[in-house]
């Protein structure tokens, strides 16, 4: 009785928690979209606000590229995270090897965003249209990017580790399901 009690409750949360992700990543498609409309719009348009108008399409593109990550990011961690969701819903259980391997590819792509960030703050990366990408100075200051850099990194090692607590879950499952 209980055991039914419990399983229900999984799939009725694990329902709700994939239309909220896969909303999540929507949205994040909608605003990466606006964002890049804007910077789009600034840079051909930079109008009396800008101090340089002639470089204001380089500096828009230049602040732009946290943004573009983050909107590839958002997008893939919520596909991957409502992916565990529903199959928790289908299963009654969230331990399978599926949702572990997800856990670790969102993992993974959390640790791979903290890098990307960490090296945009930290090589200080100017897009220059005239002359590519020049790598402008070594910025070697604890910055705003630094910090979203260094908490992206905690949080995927979080996550590596909650995988690591789910395949563990998945081996209990396994031999309480094969003991009965």
């Amino acid at each position: 009785m209980e055991l039914t009690k419990i399983q229900e409750k999984i799939k009725k949360e694990s329902k709700t928690a994939f239309f909220v992700t896969v909303f999540i990543g929507y949205f994040s498609i909608a605003l990466f979209g606006f964002m890049l409309f804007l910077v789009i719009a600034t840079a051909i348009s930079p109008g009396e606000y800008h101090p340089n108008p002639d470089t204001a399409l380089e500096e828009a593109f230049t602040s732009a590229v946290p943004f573009f990550f983050n909107g590839i990011f958002v997008p893939v961690v919520s596909f991957f995270a409502s992916r565990v969701f529903y199959e928790s819903q289908r299963n009654y259980t969230p331990f399978s090897r599926k949702n572990t391997e997800r856990l670790k590819a969102i993992s993974h792509s959390i640790g791979v965003m903290a890098i990307v960030l960490f090296l945009y703050d930290i090589l200080g990366v100017n897009i220059s249209f005239g002359g590519g990408v020049e790598l402008f100075s070594i910025n070697m200051t604890w910055s705003f990017a630094s910090a979203f850099a260094f908490s992206y990194l905690i949080i995927g090692v979080l996550f590596d580790l909650l995988a690591r607590i789910f395949e563990y879950g998945r081996l209990l499952q396994q031999e309480s399901d094969e003991t009965l």
